[in-house]
């Protein structure tokens, strides 16, 4: 009975500690209207909902590569006639890997075009280049999309670090000499 008292304050020690963490200032959510007038997508109009389990980044369409959101994936065109899916962003647990940067790339239905043999290279302009890393999940989907994984795990003081380590980021993604670029989602447009 002693022990299960004690296992119960720690508990309540550990969630209260938690909930006193200072709360970092979230900027508000920037209407799709007015990311689109200004080159920009979102994967959806509510990308902020899941903070600080989730932070998608956005697509930045500067070359006019974006086609639309396939699920979780920004569908791209890649070179003349093919196109990618590409899921970045925050993940504080995305199977084994906790508080890391992850970038998933994938050939799509449409894609006409293999991957499997074009060299990538993942970046963050704040936490530096990304790993490729061992795939989660189905296999079988994983190998007819070739699927590739990208992580940059980052070192959190707390739950809300992670404004912190993506303010001001920008994940440059690079597959063979087509570049894409993606902006953390608490950008600020004037």
């Amino acid at each position: 009975m002693k022990r299960l008292l004690y296992l119960i304050l720690l508990i309540v020690i550990s969630c209260s500690s938690t909930s006193q963490l200072p709360r970092p200032e979230i900027q508000s959510e920037i209407p799709a209207s007015k990311l689109n007038s200004n080159g920009i997508a979102a994967i959806n109009p509510n990308y902020k909902n899941s903070y600080f389990r989730l932070l998608p980044y956005l697509f930045f369409n500067e070359s006019s590569t974006f086609n639309e959101i396939q699920g979780d994936f920004y569908n791209v065109k890649f070179k003349a006639n093919s196109n990618l899916n590409i899921m970045p962003g925050f993940r504080s647990e995305y199977g084994n890997y906790n508080n890391s940067l992850i970038v998933l790339i994938a050939m799509s239905e449409t894609s006409t075009l293999p991957i499997k043999d074009i060299p990538i290279s993942v970046e963050s302009s704040k936490n530096g280049a990304f790993k490729q890393e061992k795939l989660i999940g189905n296999n079988q989907i994983n190998k007819s999309q070739q699927r590739v994984l990208f992580v940059k795990k980052l070192e959190l003081e707390n739950r809300f670090d992670v404004l912190n380590k993506i303010n001001d980021d920008v994940i440059t993604v690079k597959i063979g000499e087509q570049i894409y670029t993606f902006l953390n989602p608490e950008i600020k447009l004037d």
